[in-house]
């Protein structure tokens, strides 16, 4: 019988919230677009989406997870995907 290493691996990602909009809709596979604080970032390509709600959404990226909490504004269209 062959023996295995086991290893556990203990690499948690950063845990970010962040109070903004989506400049463009949320794809996997694609970098989002983050404005907030009269800045706009991109994060690494997303690798999944876990949450979406009608005030906010979760997903993951190759670093961080991002909880992504909505500024609502009357004048600003839907932007769907």
């Amino acid at each position: 019988m062959e023996s295995k290493k086991i290893v556990k691996l203990t690499n948690k990602k950063k845990h970010q919230i962040i109070t903004g909009t989506l400049s463009l809709p949320l794809r996997v596979g694609e970098r989002a677009w983050i404005s907030y604080s009269s800045q706009i970032i991109t994060t690494t390509p997303v690798l999944r989406i876990w949450e979406v709600s009608a005030d906010s959404i979760l997903f993951e990226t190759c670093n961080t997870v991002y909880e992504l909490q909505y500024i609502f504004n009357p004048n600003t269209a839907v932007m769907y995907a």
